[in-house]
């Protein structure tokens, strides 16, 4: 059942409920008959009493022994107990003393009797004051209730005295009265501690219990100390008789609620600004005096007038001030509210990417720190993790070439793309620039890899960003956590998945394994060899002719570099070059590789003059070209070793440009100092004939791939015969590489090639190798001249 916002037990009748609704209806019953004339002897009317309160008794026993319930909670309700106890043992008293007057002569108490509902009231304070209240502190608490009790005191003694001295029978006067008096007092403080204390939030102490055991307090107070003063009762009745078993009964059902409700929370009330409780006090004594000044007369009534204006003004202020108190305080509340929602939009900020409103790099480093937490105490074999870094391929170019707010836009798109492809528990991440980072939980491997494959495939369909509709790539590598995993490991192993991913292709995802780790430990061996051979002088470069069709004629060769190791042996350059690359190294190699050949070049020209090759082909990877000042780097090498520009042809891939800004600005610049510009493997790259726009090449060298099979009417032929038709008609000389036999070259000379170069033609040469192949040259032309 829900009450107050809260489940609790139905209410079911029991033993001692059933006991104290009876005991009441038979007091009830009692004092009415009695009232109207003697049914039975006086001392039956306090037996009602003596038995509720045994029930009530009962009710809080079985409460406080409930284990539900807090420690501070079970002593209260143990001293509860005691007070329907002691109320109990005074119910006792009054039969006994009854008894011994059966025609009601004498004091309404004896003096046991009245020590022992002292005590009960006394007890029942002091368990108020026990309970811990959350919103003051407690001697801020002690304080005020204090003074809240000493008002009441003050003002309930006030009222009793003039009551019992002018306006009751003269049946209570003398000894009587002070009993009056005294329970009366101590039954309003009870009401006034129990309101108190209902007003604010208890630890562990249901409300509705609060409010029964107000209402208890406060039937007790008036059944005992003010229902005499206003109903002149037959000798030997006492309002007590009726109005105590009712009293135990409201006590026995607050016992009875609080362990239904036991082990709830405590329901949150907005706080009360001040109290009402001074205020009525002061405003029913004004009202007292100006009923006692009236009737003194004398001038009395004036000056009681003026006490109460002047008491109510300094009231009105008074509220005023706390009502302003309250608005400070309210604004207060509002300023710190609007100062955790700024505090909060901080922290969101510090912790998310600005753009995309995804985990930044922190944020999400921290995540990993905590599941690995979670992993490492569940083990294995409960938990698994997951962790991915995408990095989108050739982002760069779209930055480029279409703008940041594009490449922004686009970012957007992509981020919410990986949003829509994991779960809610999964964390995803802007680590950086065009990197994006996910944590799956609980996903093995294969399971994992599933969610990578429907990234790669939201990622495949066209992105719309300001206007353009863009195809996005990546490349995803994948490392699941083990239980001793570090942050920083699992990032390493991601990362190094990645790479593996983007030297697959892109486009694609790799998982980590023990061979990618193998595979990178060889290549980081490679890489730091790589700085010794350039250190040792362990490359050299050899050089293979590009010929003319059909006669075969030298017109160029193009520069090929080679290492021996001194351990290994030959090491091809399609394993080496990717690795100088990725280290760097491949800069300075470049700069030997071309300061080489110029000289080489130059050493032929001074030997053999015009038989020597007219232009020497040079290649330069993407990274030299986005390297600051490459282009005066070459404008240096041609100043050293006064080799003629328009002799040198860089020969790139279509990869290395297709990004355009940085690399396309050095070739620019190559241009103008006189150095041709040949897009090498043509038709293997990004295969964009917009680039053919935008790149200052001179020469397109088709790549072998469309040279194989190129005879009859394959696809390549068909390939072959258009970009013969393109370089004429944008006027660039096409080269044919991997020609290996002679119908080939026939082929392409009938297709319209002019050039070529290939094995048919001659393997790649030393530089001693292609002196003597010119000096061979040169005699049997002799011969023949």
């Amino acid at each position: 059942m829900t009450v107050g916002g809260r489940q609790v037990e139905r209410l079911r009748p029991t033993p001692a409920l059933v006991t104290a609704v009876a005991v009441v209806v038979v007091g009830v019953v009692l004092f009415l008959g009695n009232l109207a004339g003697s049914w039975t002897p006086l001392f039956w009317n306090w037996v009602p009493s003596a038995a509720a309160a045994a029930a009530a008794a009962v009710a809080c026993w079985r409460t406080a022994t409930e284990p539900k319930l807090d420690t501070v909670c079970r002593r209260f309700w143990r001293l509860q107990m005691l007070v329907a106890t002691l109320i109990g043992l005074g119910a006792l008293g009054d039969i006994r003393h009854t008894a011994a007057h059966p025609h009601g002569s004498g004091a309404q108490h004896d003096l046991p009797t009245a020590l022992l509902y002292c005590l009960a009231m006394g007890v029942l304070l002091w368990s108020m004051l026990g309970l811990p209240v959350v919103r003051h502190e407690r001697k801020e608490r002690l304080l005020r209730f204090s003074v809240d009790a000493l008002t009441v005191t003050v003002t309930v003694g006030l009222f009793a005295w003039y009551l019992t001295r002018h306006a009751v029978s003269a049946s209570l006067a003398g000894q009587d009265a002070l009993p009056v008096i005294v329970l009366a007092t101590l039954g309003l403080v009870g009401v006034a501690a129990v309101g108190k204390l209902a007003m604010s939030d208890l630890g562990g102490l249901d409300r509705v219990t609060v409010r029964l055991l107000a209402v208890a307090t406060a039937v007790g107070a008036f059944g005992a100390g003010l229902f005499p003063l206003f109903i002149d009762l037959p000798a030997g009745l006492r309002g007590s008789q009726m109005f105590t078993p009712a009293t135990l009964l409201f006590l026995a059902f607050a016992a009875d609620r609080q362990r239904r409700a036991a082990g709830m929370p405590p329901v949150e009330r907005p706080r009360r600004r001040f109290s009402a409780l001074p205020y009525l006090a002061v405003a029913a004594t004004d009202g007292l005096l100006l009923v006692i000044s009236n009737k003194a007369g004398d001038g009395a009534l004036v000056v009681a007038l003026a006490a109460v204006c002047l008491t109510a003004l300094v009231v009105l202020r008074q509220v005023n001030a706390l009502r302003e108190n309250g608005r400070l305080v309210r604004r207060l509340d509002a300023n710190l509210v609007q100062l955790n929602q700024f505090q909060s939009q901080l922290t969101h900020r510090a912790t998310h990417d600005g753009l995309t409103d995804l985990a930044n790099r922190a944020l999400f480093e921290q995540h990993t720190r905590d599941a690995l937490t979670a992993v490492a105490t569940a083990g294995a074999a409960e938990t698994t993790l997951s962790l991915a870094l995408i990095d989108l391929d050739d982002f760069k170019a779209i930055n480029d070439r279409l703008g940041h707010a594009v490449g922004d836009a686009m970012l957007v798109v992509v981020a919410q793309r990986l949003r829509d492809c994991v779960r809610v528990d999964d964390v995803v991440a802007r680590l950086g620039g065009d990197e994006f980072g996910l944590l799956l939980h609980g996903l093995r491997g294969d399971e994992a890899t599933e969610v990578l494959a429907r990234i790669t495939e939201a990622l495949s369909r066209p992105v719309h960003a300001l206007g353009y509709d863009l195809l996005v790539r990546a490349s995803v590598g994948l490392a699941e956590a083990w239980p001793d995993a570090s942050p920083q490991e699992l990032l390493r192993r991601a990362d190094l998945a990645m790479y593996a991913a983007k030297e697959r292709g892109k486009g694609r995802h790799a998982v980590y394994d023990a061979e990618l780790e193998q595979h990178q430990a060889a290549d980081a061996q490679l890489g730091a060899e790589l700085r010794q051979a350039l250190d040792r002088g362990e490359f050299s470069l050899v050089y293979q002719p590009i010929v003319r069709l059909p006669d075969g004629k030298w017109t160029g060769v193009e520069t090929l570099v080679r290492w021996t190791h001194p351990d290994r042996g030959f090491v091809g350059p399609d394993k080496f070059i990717p690795i100088a690359e990725r280290t760097g190294l491949i800069v300075p190699l470049g700069d030997w590789i071309l300061r080489t050949a110029l000289r080489q070049a130059m050493a032929w020209i001074e030997q053999f003059g015009d038989d020597a090759p007219h232009e020497i082909g040079v290649n330069v990877s993407a990274r030299q070209l986005r390297e600051p000042g490459y282009a005066e780097t070459v404008r240096d090498a041609l100043a050293e070793t006064g080799f003629d520009p328009e002799r040198l042809v860089v020969e790139v891939t279509e990869t290395a440009v297709f990004d355009g800004g940085v690399a396309l600005d050095a070739l620019q610049m190559l241009v103008t100092l006189g150095v041709k510009v040949a897009l090498d493997d043509f038709g293997t790259g990004h295969s964009s004939l917009g680039l053919l726009r935008t790149c200052p090449a001179d020469t397109l060298k088709v790549d072998k791939s469309f040279v194989d099979g190129i005879g009859g009417r394959s696809e390549e032929a068909v390939i072959a015969t258009a970009m013969i038709q393109i370089t004429n008609g944008l006027h660039l000389q096409a080269i044919a590489e991997g020609v290996e036999t002679a119908e080939q070259a026939d082929t392409l000379h009938r297709l319209g090639y002019r050039f070529a170069q290939g094995y048919h033609f001659s393997r790649p040469l030393s530089a001693q190798q292609l002196g003597e192949r010119l000096v061979a040259g040169r005699n049997a032309q002799a011969l023949t001249g």
